[in-house]
Parts: C-alpha cells; structure tokens; sequence
C-alpha cells in the first residue's frame, strides 16, 4: 500500500516537473526583458505629469463615463489605487534584508481580497 502511494506521488510529481518545464523558455525571456526592474523604475510623477500619458488615460476614463460603464470605471480606479499603492514605503518595508515580514503581508493580504471581491461581485453577481 505505502509503494503504491510512493509510485503515485513519484509519477505526480513527475508530471508537475514536466508541466513546469514548459514555462521555463517564457521565464528566461521574461527575465531577459528586464521587465520586473523597468517597473520598479518607473517615476510615477513624471508619468502623471507627462500629457502622453494623462490625456489617453483621461479620454479612455471619460469615455467610459459618456458610455455610463460604472463597472469598467470602478476596475480602472481599483487598478490606479492598487498600483499608485504598491510605491509606497510601506510595500517597500515589506521586503527587509531580502526576507519577507510576514506580519506585513497580512494587511496587503486582506486589501487584494476585497479588491477581488469588489472586481467579483461588479461582474458576476451585479451584471445586467
């Protein structure tokens, strides 16, 4: 019985190595992109300051209020607040001496739950 559950467990493992191994060729081109350092990079106030930016961003906001999608403009806003969010200090703080603070995450836990929730409820259960 205890061989059967090994070779099970053997062979399922196997497989999520294999499955895993598919990304593997994305990954590395994801990394080789820098793309996880240009966003940290980014200068949030030169971008809100830059009208290549503020006036689509604006227009696209604008058109979805004359279109009266409420939905689409709550998501838009939740993704602004959660972004302009993750530049603070406090996601900063986060990460001290490369280790995660458990005791921080919890906060930022609950906040991307009702975030989920609120995207959840607007487009399953409040859809017309």
């Amino acid at each position: 019985m205890l061989e059967t559950i090994s070779q099970t467990f053997g062979t399922i493992f196997a497989l999520l190595k294999d499955f895993f191994a598919m990304f593997k060729p994305l990954l590395e081109f994801f990394k080789s992109t820098n793309i996880p350092q240009q966003i940290k990079e980014v200068d949030y106030k030169g971008l809100f300051t830059n009208g290549w930016f503020m006036i689509p961003y604006l227009a696209m906001i604008c058109w979805h209020i004359y279109k009266k999608d409420i939905n689409f403009i709550i998501v838009i806003l939740l993704f602004s607040a959660t972004w302009a969010f993750f530049g603070t200090p406090y996601m900063r703080e986060i990460l001290s001496h490369d280790q995660l603070q458990l005791g921080d995450v919890f906060p930022l836990l609950l906040g991307a739950v009702v975030v989920l929730g609120i995207i959840v409820y607007i487009f399953v259960f409040k859809s017309e």
